[in-house]
């Protein structure tokens, strides 16, 4: 009987990406989900959600488990709890902002995440985040205006600190499955293996696009093949 896999994320796991011609964002046909949905040999649930924070993806956790009663869940937020309100940065830069979920915040939610499933039984997979592309996400958020720019410029310092900000959370997920001796997915190193990563970003900056979604999938299967094939067996490796 196949396992069932349950995916709790956000737009990342959902397939998002930004579809220049439609100048809007679609849900990907061939995301990296839909790419490993195919080639293996498991029951797939995706309950990820546009925008969530790992607050939010701790009830869709907790409201989907009993429902789908997975073997296993992969967990992947931070994209949305690192990210500023840019509007309110750019309003008054003199203040003390920050993030949508502190770092400190984060941690212990995923731990919580963790304890959860742990409790229940059951194997989890935590994923690292795509590298966002500071300068282009930093036209996006602030829609090429300049005056909006210096303002924000004048908190954040540096357009580049947000790449290394965003940094922080995908490093901390890697800590936590380290500390907790739990599997971890490391996406984030198939994107940084390239030099000019950027090419596999959406113009958005942050959202990876076709071609990202096939790094993924490419730094999935090859976690099955190394370290979870067990789970897999009528995967060929």
């Amino acid at each position: 009987m196949p396992k069932k896999i349950l995916v709790v994320g956000d737009s990342l796991s959902k397939g998002v990406v930004y579809d220049e011609n439609k100048n809007k964002y679609i849900i990907l046909k061939d995301c990296f989900f839909n790419l490993v949905a195919d080639k293996i040999d498991a029951d797939m649930i995706n309950v990820s959600r546009f925008g969530s924070t790992v607050t939010q993806g701790k009830k869709q956790l907790e409201h989907s488990f009993d429902k789908y009663d997975p073997d296993i869940v992969v967990i992947e937020f931070g994209g949305n709890d690192c990210d500023f309100i840019w509007d309110d940065i750019a309003n008054d830069p003199t203040l003390n902002h920050i993030p949508k979920t502190p770092l400190d915040v984060f941690e212990e939610s995923i731990g919580a995440m963790v304890d959860f499933i742990e409790n229940k039984g059951k194997k989890i997979v935590l994923s690292t985040l795509p590298p966002l592309y500071a300068d282009n996400y930093f036209r996006w958020f602030t829609n090429n205006d300049k005056d909006k720019g210096l303002k924000v410029l004048k908190w954040l310092k540096d357009i580049w600190h947000i790449y290394w900000w965003h940094e922080r959370y995908s490093n901390c997920i890697q800590y936590i499955a380290r500390q907790r001796n739990i599997g971890c997915i490391d996406v984030r190193r198939e994107f940084l293996k390239i030099k000019d990563f950027a090419d596999y970003i959406c113009v958005d900056g942050i959202h990876p696009n076709q071609a990202g979604h096939r790094l993924i999938f490419d730094a999935v299967i090859n976690y099955i093949k190394e370290y979870a094939a067990y789970l897999l067996p009528s995967y060929a490796v």
